[in-house]
């Protein structure tokens, strides 16, 4: 049995919010990789807005430049800001995971009645790791957070173990 009381911080909403918009599966490109096209994008606007006469790609250029640059890092921002409000009662309470043999129970750290949910491995939809925290993820883009400092009774390893024995290819290691 692996146990994990987590509180959820804005500053771990922020780095799952950009793992899932630049490390998911779908991306291969990192932030800095978006952040460098909208700079070389407005630099080459700037290059052509001065030096030939007026044409329509300069604009396109910089409408494109800004545009990438604005996705790479106000987006996200924005995202984790407006979630963090939604789900600042979690922030507040914290959850109580136990990693059993069989299942998962999960439970709030505020509720009084000790009831737990209870969900089986082959639920998961797949479970990442990076080098700050695990996710957990019921659906593509939900997922419980739980810091690598937030095990009470064992090891990341032994977490990483366990899932590698229960869901096998469903885990993956994001660094």
């Amino acid at each position: 049995m692996i146990e994990a009381k987590t509180k959820y911080t804005p500053e771990m909403h922020k780095d799952f919010l950009l793992y899932l918009f630049f490390r998911g599966p779908h991306y291969r490109y990192k932030q800095k990789t978006f952040t460098m096209l909208g700079i070389l994008l407005i630099v080459l606007w700037g290059a052509l807005y001065f030096t030939t006469p007026f044409s329509y790609l300069p604009v396109v250029l910089l409408a494109v430049g800004i545009f990438v640059l604005l996705w790479a890092h106000l987006v996200p921002a924005l995202l984790s800001k407006q979630n963090t409000k939604e789900v600042s009662s979690l922030m507040q309470t914290g959850l109580n995971i136990l990693f059993n043999e069989n299942d998962i129970s999960i439970s709030s750290e505020g509720d009084s009645s000790n009831s737990a949910s209870k969900m089986r491995y082959n639920a998961l939809y797949k479970v990442c790791e990076t080098s700050k925290a695990f996710y957990v993820f019921l659906t593509p883009v939900h997922a419980f957070l739980i810091s690598k400092t937030d095990f009470l009774n064992s090891t990341p390893n032994d977490f990483r173990s366990l899932l590698q024995t229960k869901i096998g290819d469903l885990f993956e290691i994001c660094r």
